[in-house]
């Protein structure tokens, strides 16, 4: 008996020669707290905030990822079902790609979960499959094709814009001795 072949590209999955409905699902992880994924078959995205990792933990950054693909699938599962319901017969394929690739080599079994946390994690993700009665594909991306990290690095330049603007104002808007507003410093009001 011979092996249907998985080939993925990033237009369809083709499963031998039938055509398959798919569901991609990008997922990102910062050590900094924030996890996120976005959903491409319904354009719908969601950042969440977390517990920071600590700062120098060996398995921190993984820790992050594997969160974020769980909280992906723990998310959509309502969108997987509802259009599994649409569905004929189960042609249905849920891809969720990650620019962590040991991560998903993890989730694929291809590579040892060595901390008893991301174990954890992994068995609840795990879990979460078993709900899930279609096939599910773990695929690595490249970081700027991730849209999920797309979206926390957009995140984490609007924070510092944001730090930066709240330092300008604090430096510019102080009070002197006297309890009046400093006026702005010549050299940028003329400028």
């Amino acid at each position: 008996m011979q092996k249907k072949e998985l080939i993925y590209d990033d237009a369809q999955i083709k499963y031998g020669l039938r055509l398959a409905s798919i569901i991609t699902i990008d997922a990102d992880g910062s050590p900094s707290g924030y996890i996120a994924w976005y959903n491409h078959s319904s354009n719908l995205s969601k950042i969440r905030a977390l517990k920071p990792a600590l700062k120098n933990d060996r398995y921190g950054v993984q820790r992050m990822e594997m969160l974020a693909i769980y909280f992906a699938i723990a998310d959509n599962l309502r969108h997987i079902r509802r259009i599994a319901a649409g569905q004929r017969r189960k042609n249905l394929i849920v891809n969720i790609r990650s620019d962590s690739k040991t991560s998903i080599e993890q989730l694929q079994g291809t590579s040892e979960v060595r901390d008893s946390l991301m174990r954890r994690i992994c068995t609840a993700i795990r879990k979460l499959l078993d709900r899930i009665t279609h096939r599910t594909v773990f695929n690595h991306l490249e970081r700027a094709k991730n849209i999920a990290g797309l979206l926390l690095e957009q995140r984490r330049r609007k924070e510092e814009e944001r730090k930066m603007s709240y330092r300008y104002e604090k430096k510019m808007y102080t009070t002197s001795q006297f309890g009046r507003i400093a006026s702005v410093p010549s050299a940028i009001a003329t400028a």
